[in-house]
């Protein structure tokens, strides 16, 4: 480990492999492959514990043990960011569950070694639909500024010089063209994205025409794509549960995108091992709603195919009573873990002792 904390070889061995290794299927720093203990579903692994206990060292320490050798993203729900929407945003059209995955879709998006960049059209799709319940006001630099920012999750780095930046603002103008007249634009905006999507003959409009497919299964949808779109977007704006629903497909567009770079086996050799979501602060508002849809769509049996690790303050949560604890030396060769009949059980926590800041060897040393 390259932190100095010490005392967490359960997690950051690699020889044997500790709980890390086994879970992302690469050796943490080294990179080298390493046995899934779960070829499906793994757990979606909690450290817990009061302040000072090193949770967000952890996940400090597994950012830097693997950013640019697989997709992986790290937010701490109790950012700012994550408080309240943008300037001028309306708040019907945001919430912190839309803004963490909008975040952690960027991030996961780089380029990693031997692989370019990841594209998340079905989440462009369903972010442009929510967003677009906001743009009412006419307020078109904001909207230009959200729209463009949306659309860029679309870049896979084209060898075409300017290609993506060219094509995001004819897009973007497109949708902004489609704000004409009164009223609501949620409609109008969702025809014009779908238009957009379904023409050209290039990788990019075949990816964005299998993604605005991908919506005509939402419940209610009947097989439209429109309509499913339109569904979300009044879902999330009527709030409260109806939100939760709508947040809950936008964290399955992700996965969905993701699982997209990673199906055949030329996409397969060029991405050895799982991406990797770090969450800290789960506890907080954002955390909560993207946990909580991650571990009811595994319920469901909609499987992904992400690490995550959480940083929770506490010991535990309401929404994971029922999630199995192991203490952090149980973890060190294999976990024992099995999911069980509730949404919760597919969670595992993991109380995190004090960290010792001496190597072993020093320690021994000074006995």
């Amino acid at each position: 480990m390259h932190s100095g904390l010490h005392g967490r070889g359960a997690l950051f061995d690699t020889d044997p492999p500790g709980l890390v290794a086994r879970l992302v299927g690469l050796c943490p720093f080294q990179h080298g492959p390493t046995p899934l203990e779960y070829a499906k579903e793994p757990p979606f692994v909690v450290f817990t514990g009061g302040p000072g206990l090193g949770k967000s060292a952890v996940l400090g320490e597994l950012r830097a043990a693997y950013q640019g050798h697989t997709p992986l993203a790290l937010i701490d729900c109790e950012d700012e960011l994550f408080a309240r929407p943008p300037a001028r945003r309306p708040g019907e059209a945001w919430s912190p569950v839309s803004q963490a995955v909008l975040t952690i879709a960027e991030q996961l998006a780089e380029p990693v070694a031997g692989a370019g960049r990841i594209a998340f059209p079905r989440l462009t799709a369903g972010l442009l639909a929510v967003a677009a319940s906001g743009w009412g006001d006419r307020d078109l630099p904001r909207i230009r500024q959200e729209a463009e920012r949306i659309l860029l999750l679309n870049d896979t780095g084209s060898w075409v010089a300017g290609f993506t930046g060219r094509w995001v603002g004819r897009v973007s103008t497109r949708l902004v063209d489609a704000l004409s007249g009164t009223g609501l634009v949620v409609e109008p905006i969702i025809e014009a994205t779908l238009e957009v999507f379904s023409e050209g003959v290039t990788p990019t409009h075949r990816r964005l025409r299998k993604a605005a497919t991908w919506y005509r299964d939402c419940p209610s949808a009947g097989g439209n794509p429109k309509l499913g779109l339109i569904l979300l977007s009044g879902h999330f704006r009527a709030g409260g549960d109806s939100r939760t629903h709508a947040e809950r497909y936008l964290v399955r567009a992700l996965l969905a995108d993701l699982d997209d770079a990673y199906t055949g086996a030329v996409q397969r050799t060029h991405r050895p091992g799982r991406p990797v979501v770090l969450v800290d602060n789960v506890q907080a508002t954002a955390g909560v709603g993207l946990i909580g849809s991650v571990l009811r769509d595994r319920a469901d049996g909609i499987a992904d195919r992400v690490a995550f690790f959480a940083g929770l303050r506490g010991d535990g949560h309401p929404s994971l009573h029922n999630a199995a604890r192991r203490a952090l030396p149980e973890v060190a060769r294999a976990t024992g873990w099995e999911p069980g009949g509730t949404v919760s059980s597919h969670a595992l926590l993991v109380p995190l002792p004090p960290p010792t800041t001496a190597s072993p060897q020093a320690v021994e040393a000074g006995r």
